[in-house]
C-alpha cells in the first residue's frame, strides 16, 4: 500500500509530549528541595498541571496513528514483530540498565532471584517511569480487538450514531475510574491469580483504566478532517474545561501543601485516575492538539518534530539521564542561590536536551533500533 501522508499536528505533539514528560519528573525532584517555599509549590503546581496530559496524550497519539496508518487487513504477526524490535526489545535492554545501576543491582543476584527479575520486567518495576510501556504493549497485544470492535463500530453508523458511541465510551470510561476503589476490592475478594493483580497491585498501568484516550484518537485518526471540525467547533469548550478544572485542581494542591506540621509540596490530589482529571486530560489533549494546528513557524515545526521523532528512546533514557542532570545543581546551581523552580527549569532543559541528543546520536549506527528504536530518518508530506 502507498505510504499515507503524515498529520501535520502528530509531528508536534509528540516532541510536545516527550518535554512535558520530562518537566514532569523535574517537578517531582524539585518538590522535595529542603528550599522549596509554598510560592515555588505554587509555580510547580501550575507548571505540573499544564503539562499533565503527556501520558494521555501519548496514549490518543498511539490510536490515532494506528488507526490512521492501518488499511483493511491487519498483518498482525508483522505488526508485532516490529513493536518488539522498536518497542519491546529496547524496553528490556533499558531495564536491564536501570536494574544494573539501581543500588543493589547484580550484588548478590543470583538464579533464585531470575523470578524476580522477571516479574520486575513484566510490570515495569525496573525504574517509575515503564509503567507506561508495559501500559501500552497492552494496547499493542489487543489491537486487533480495538480494530474490529472501532471499525464495526464506524462502518455500520453515520456520522451521529459514531459520536453517540464515543459518548458512551466515555462515560463507561468515567464510571470505572470513580469505581477504581470499589473494583480493587471487589477483585481482591475474587483472589484470581494476575487478573486481581492487574486491578490491585497494578490498577496503574493497566490498559482499561487509560483505554479512551486510544479509542479517542482511533475515531479521531479513522476521520481526520472530522476530528479538526470538532477541534474548531467545541474549542470554546474543551479550553473552558481546560481552564476551570486546571484552577479547581491548582487550588486543590494549595490545600493539599498545607500540612500539620508544615508546608510540604506533595501531589497525591493529581492522580490520573479519577473521572474530575479525566475530563481535564481530554480537555487537555484538544487544547494540546488545536495549539498544534496553529504552529507555523517553520523551526519551530522542525525541533518539536525532530524531538518526538526521538521521543521513545529519550523516554526510556531520561530518569537516567536526570539522575545525571541533577549533578550540576548540588555543585553549581545551589551555591548560586538559585531559586528551586529556576534550578527546575534549567535541569528540565537539560535533562531534555541530552535525552534527545544522545538518542539521535545512538540512532545513527547499525543496531541503534534495538537500543532506541526506530528514529525516522526523512518526513512524508504532511496534511492537515
Amino acid at each position: 500500500m502507498p505510504r499515507k501522508e503524515r498529520i501535520a499536528e502528530i509531528e508536534s505533539l509528540r516532541g510536545v509530549a516527550f518535554a512535558a514528560v520530562v518537566l514532569q519528573h523535574s517537578i517531582a525532584h524539585y518538590s522535595l528541595v529542603p528550599e522549596a517555599g509554598l510560592q515555588d509549590g505554587v509555580v510547580l503546581a501550575i507548571l505540573l498541571m499544564l503539562s499533565k496530559f503527556a501520558v494521555p496524550l501519548f496514549i490518543f497519539i498511539t490510536g490515532m496513528v494506528l488507526f490512521y496508518n492501518t488499511g483493511d487487513k491487519l498483518h498482525y504477526g508483522r505488526f508485532m514483530q516490529k513493536r518488539l524490535t522498536d518497542v519491546i526489545v529496547p524496553y528490556i535492554i533499558w531495564s536491564l540498565i536501570y536494574f544494573t545501576l539501581a543500588p543493589r543491582g547484580w550484588s548478590g543476584f543470583g538464579w533464585g532471584n531470575i523470578p524476580d527479575l522477571g516479574l520486575k520486567l513484566l510490570t515495569g518495576k525496573t525504574s517509575s517511569h515503564f509503567w507506561y510501556i508495559i501500559m501500552l504493549i497492552q494496547f499493542y497485544l489487543l489491537f486487533p480487538v480495538f480494530l474490529r470492535a472501532i471499525r464495526y463500530v464506524y462502518n455500520r453508523y453515520e456520522p451521529k450514531g459514531r459520536v453517540i458511541a464515543l459518548l458512551i465510551s466515555g462515560v463507561v470510561y468515567l464510571v470505572l475510574a470513580d469505581q477504581l476503589r470499589n473494583i480493587a476490592k471487589f477483585m481482591q475478594g475474587l483472589n484470581i491469580p494476575v487478573l486481581t493483580d492487574a486491578f490491585t497491585t497494578y490498577a496503574d498501568r493497566n490498559f482499561v483504566y487509560f483505554f479512551f484516550y486510544f479509542v479517542l484518537g482511533a475515531a479521531a485518526g479513522l476521520s481526520v478532517q472530522h476530528w479538526n471540525e470538532w477541534i474548531h467547533r467545541l474549542r470554546w469548550v474543551y479550553w473552558s474545561v481546560f481552564m476551570v478544572l486546571g484552577l479547581r485542581f491548582i487550588y486543590m494542591l494549595m490545600l493539599e501543601f498545607q500540612k500539620p506540621e508544615g508546608i510540604q509540596i506533595t501531589f497525591y490530589t493529581v492522580s490520573l485516575i479519577r473521572p474530575d482529571m479525566i475530563l481535564f486530560l481530554i480537555a487537555s489533549i484538544m487544547v494540546m492538539y488545536q495549539l498544534a494546528g496553529k504552529l507555523h513557524n517553520v523551526r519551530g515545526l522542525r525541533l518539536l518534530a525532530w524531538m518526538g521523532g526521538v521521543s521513545y528512546g529519550g523516554y526510556l533514557m531520561h530518569m537516567l539521564v536526570l539522575r545525571y542532570s541533577y549533578i550540576p545543581d548540588e555543585q553549581f546551581y545551589v551555591a548560586m542561590g538559585l531559586n528551586p523552580v529556576v534550578r527546575m527549569i534549567i535541569t528540565w532543559l537539560l535533562a531534555l536536551a541530552l535525552s534527545c541528543v544522545l538518542t539521535w546520536l545512538i540512532s545513527r549506527a547499525s543496531w541503534s533500533k534495538w537500543i532506541v528504536g526506530t528514529v525516522p530518518k526523512s518526513k512524508s508530506k504532511s496534511i492537515k
